[in-house]
């Protein structure tokens, strides 16, 4: 099974193009497990791989809610990701073809498997109030600033090698000191780290492991939730290995700091959450943008787009 998947690289894939819905959970073991931490539409074709990163903070008027809590809602009332789906479609215009859910113990053994790697830290960040695992409901002896539930981690500009310890730490701080505090920067060093698991994935000690590949797909499919069947593995990976050939494209749906972005950030919302809305009271310039990047793969060609 494995080595038909490993050789199926050169043969033509079956499909051109597909699309994902990637959430990014903290999972058991954490505070509000099923609360969405990362949100990614990925469309996936024979140019390439392009992702656009979708801000937890939207405020998705159907549901009264953040985006990030769609999934959660969904687990509540039975409803899945019905509910999900149905928000994003309402803020991309897009549907994806599949989705994926993927949690942090998961994230962590992915990184680890290839045997971590190089990320270029662009600026030097402090986070000292990053959560420590399993300590989120401690008094810690009466303190009233619950000090005992974080701790201080930082990061140096420059290449780093990152374990899958470390590369959480990167992609999950949202408290640091400066413009890495932004849900903005967060999203972009995520999209940092899954190019550079990619970059991983490719390499010959991986795909020429076959071992190593029976590995990964062990780590996959125990930690993973999906509504892929076995029957749309093949076809799918053999699209992959062609499309992470290519340049990976990203985009961070945001532009809230600009006049003219896709965002905006309204000073009182009646929720009294801080929160993000599309301008002009609708997504139909979202939607515009979404389907302009998607084809084309590059924001600079898109009109609307915040500086």
């Amino acid at each position: 099974m494995v080595s038909t998947l490993v050789s199926a690289y050169y043969f033509t894939p079956n499909i051109s193009k597909t699309s994902f819905l990637v959430l990014g959970i903290s999972g058991p073991g954490h505070d509000s497990p099923t609360l969405t931490d990362t949100m990614i539409f990925s469309s996936i074709s024979l140019k390439g791989v392009t992702m656009i990163s979708i801000p937890r903070d939207i405020w998705y008027q159907p549901a009264q809610a953040k985006i990030n809590t769609l999934y959660y809602y969904g687990q509540e009332n039975g409803s899945g990701m019905d509910l999900v789906e149905r928000g994003v479609f309402d803020i991309l215009g897009k549907t994806a073809d599949h989705w994926a859910i993927i949690d942090f113990t998961t994230f962590e053994k992915m990184i680890d498997w290839v045997g971590g790697i190089n990320v270029y830290v662009n600026q030097t960040f402090d986070d000292y109030k990053y959560p420590i695992a399993g300590k989120e409901d401690d008094l810690c002896n009466g303190d009233k600033l619950y000090a005992c539930r974080y701790e201080h981690i930082h990061f140096e500009t420059g290449w780093q090698t990152m374990n899958g310890e470390t590369a959480l730490e990167f992609v999950r701080s949202r408290n640091a000191e400066g413009d890495e505090g932004t849900d903005t920067a967060r999203s972009k060093r995520q999209e940092k780290v899954i190019a550079a698991l990619k970059s991983e994935f490719l390499s010959p000690k991986i795909l020429l492991n076959i071992g190593k590949i029976k590995e990964g797909f062990q780590i996959v499919q125990a930690g993973v939730k999906t509504d892929l069947s076995q029957a749309d593995i093949l076809p799918l990976v053999k699209l992959f290995l062609i499309a992470f050939q290519q340049e990976m494209k990203s985009y961070v749906l945001d532009g809230w700091e600009s006049e003219t972005g896709l965002l905006f950030h309204p000073n009182v919302h009646l929720s009294k959450q801080w929160v993000l809305l599309p301008r002009n009271n609708n997504w139909d310039q979202v939607h515009q943008f979404v389907s302009c990047f998607i084809d084309k793969r590059d924001p600079a060609l898109c009109s609307s787009v915040g500086e």
